[in-house]
């Protein structure tokens, strides 16, 4: 029955510690209390250790002083050869409490003096701890003498611990001068004092010492665990329950269920967490109950974006049809209108009256009015053919000024020019890109009673591509917020009914996209407009290395019938041209099927300059 019991008692303990370390709580008080328990331990045994050795250390000085005290009081009693004297010494300081013996020996290990009178006389034991620990040649005790080991404990007839000291006396100048003494002075060992101490209250003294440190080391970490153990109750195993019970809850279905922490520490993110997930999943599930409504109305709205597109797509199809018939009419129309034009110069040169001269003269000006209509027709809908070249920017802007410097002056408008120094060349078509400054002039005058036009050069880096750039900046009237998403679509303009076609900035738009780069605006209203056209630039180094078409070996080079942007002149910053980060419209096959130009091998090794 007793076995019996003990195994229940066994597994009732097993099955109590299994519980426990599948618990968070049991395992953190383990844990702590552990690390404690060791810490508690090591610090114990070093206060201990440390307080033991200075015992002994005391106790090796106290020793030192009597023996010290006894060579100096028999000092004068050895010089003159005073026996009794240098006895009566040894017999008042063996008296002494705690000293349990006080001997003298010679350099052959003979008692001459001691406290206990039957000794004197006879040869010392070499055997005796106080040879053995001082002495690693007993057959030559004064010689190998060592003075590191002058003490040494053992454990006494009467079962404490003494102290032996031994002190040696050497043959000073003193000794082998005096006249009653016979000592060589070649002899550097006269004697040995030896002096042993009981450690029977050192001893008492570590004894209370240990009980009291162990008694102490008990209660603080008792008292340590008994606060951790309320710490963490309150700030962990309280909070951890209550994200156990709310958890609990939530998977049986109540989704309505909070975890309620007071805290402000990482338990209170926890539990909003917690709380910000169980309403996130009690969305969900609403929405697939409801899933059959909901589905319908997505499918009509994406049924109804996808008429939304094809109903663009229909309207950019007639846009396309209205821009090859209104070619076609333009050209129809050129030849009439030319006819007239030329007719109506020739009827103001023979006109004899002023009606009909001033007549003739408004027929001719309407007729070049519609003749630059349709130049501007003809130029938006046709493809624009590029013969790209590498030209200086700041030539261009100059010879694009003197065109228009003496109609600035006409009106009073001050034009300023801010080049930068050092710009590489640019693969440009020189009379489109002049076109370009040109028509952005155009509008500036347009707009201006006087104030100042301003152009700029310089070169910035975007989307790792270095591009060099031409600002025209006005002190205008501005553009208004609401048309400035509307100024580069065709026949848009902000002009008065009769001035301008509304094609100058869709025409500068298109020459800027067939040149690989783009076109950014700025404006606000009352003080003016900034136009900025940006050129990319590829550097001829570059272009003697790998080209994108050659790395990705999409045939290219090869193929004519495949268009793309970037060949053949941008081969090395194929995704500002035709890639991701170009302005225009992506048509690039790898473009479109990375769908981010960033995650292509050709633009990483570029970027970091492994291909």
């Amino acid at each position: 029955m007793e076995v019996i019991s003990i195994v229940v008692v066994i597994l009732d303990m097993k099955g109590m510690f299994g519980h426990i370390t599948k618990s968070l709580a049991g395992k953190l008080i383990i844990a702590i209390g552990l690390i404690i328990l060791i810490g508690g331990g090591i610090s114990c045994y070093i206060l201990l250790s440390a307080g033991k050795r200075n015992l002994i250390n005391n106790a090796i000085r106290n020793t030192a002083s009597y023996s010290d005290l006894i060579k100096k009081s028999t000092r004068f009693s050895m010089l003159t050869f005073h026996k009794e004297s240098i006895q009566q010494t040894i017999n008042s300081v063996g008296s002494a409490e705690n000293i349990k013996g006080v001997r003298i020996f010679d350099s052959k290990g003979k008692i001459l003096y001691s406290s206990s009178h039957e000794e004197i006389g006879h040869m010392a034991d070499r055997s005796l701890p106080a040879c053995t620990g001082c002495h690693s040649d007993s057959d030559k005790p004064s010689i190998t003498l060592k003075t590191e080991n002058q003490w040494t404990i053992y454990t006494g007839s009467e079962g404490y611990r003494l102290l032996n000291f031994v002190d040696p006396i050497y043959n000073e100048p003193t000794c082998y001068t005096s006249a009653c003494h016979v000592h060589p002075q070649e002899q550097k060992v006269l004697g040995i004092l030896e002096t042993n101490f009981s450690l029977f209250s050192v001893d008492e003294n570590i004894r209370k010492q240990t009980i009291e440190i162990t008694i102490y080391a008990v209660i603080f970490m008792s008292i340590s665990s008994i606060i951790l153990y309320f710490v963490l109750r309150r700030f962990v195993l309280k909070p951890v329950s209550t994200l156990s019970s709310a958890m609990k809850k939530v998977s049986e279905g109540d989704l309505e269920h909070k975890a309620l922490i007071d805290s402000k520490d990482e338990m209170r993110l926890l539990a909003d967490t917690f709380n910000l997930m169980t309403k996130d999943l009690k969305t969900a599930r609403k929405k697939m109950e409801n899933w059959t409504k909901t589905l319908e109305d997505e499918v009509a709205k994406k049924t109804s974006a996808l008429k939304n597109s094809q109903d663009k797509l229909i309207q950019a199809e007639k846009l396309a049809s209205l821009g090859r018939l209104t070619a076609d009419v333009a050209h129809e129309i050129r030849n009439p209108l030319t006819v007239i034009g030329g007719f109506a110069r020739r009827l103001y040169k023979i006109a004899s009256g002023a009606k009909e001269r001033e007549y003739s003269e408004l027929v001719a000006a309407e007729v070049e009015r519609l003749e630059k209509i349709l130049r501007d027709v003809l130029t938006f809908s046709r493809d624009a053919r590029c013969h790209l070249e590498r030209h200086d920017i700041t030539e261009v802007i100059r010879d694009t000024l003197k065109m228009y410097e003496d109609f600035c002056d006409d009106q009073s408008i001050k034009m300023e020019v801010q080049e930068a120094e050092n710009l590489p060349l640019v693969l440009i078509d020189r009379d489109q890109v002049m076109q370009s400054i040109g028509n952005l002039i155009i509008n500036a005058i347009d707009t201006m009673s006087g104030g100042s036009i301003r152009i700029t050069s310089g070169k910035e880096d975007l989307h790792n591509v270095p591009y060099v750039f031409i600002k025209v900046s006005d002190t205008g009237k501005g553009i208004p917020a609401d048309k400035l998403p509307f100024i580069f679509e065709p026949f848009f303009s902000t002009k008065e009914i009769g001035h301008g076609t509304g094609l100058g900035l869709s025409i500068t738009r298109k020459i800027i996209e067939e040149h690989g780069g783009f076109i950014r605006v700025e404006s606000i209203e009352g003080k003016g407009s900034v136009f900025t056209l940006y050129f990319p630039y590829q550097s001829e180094e570059e272009s003697l290395k790998i080209k994108c078409w050659e790395y990705m070996e999409c045939c290219r080079d090869k193929d004519a019938t495949i268009k793309c942007p970037a060949y053949s002149n941008f081969g090395r910053i194929c995704w500002a041209v035709a890639g991701t980060f170009c302005a225009g419209k992506v048509q690039g096959t790898f473009a479109q099927k990375y769908e981010d130009c960033r995650k292509c091998k050709f633009y990483q090794g570029v970027k970091n300059r492994e291909i």
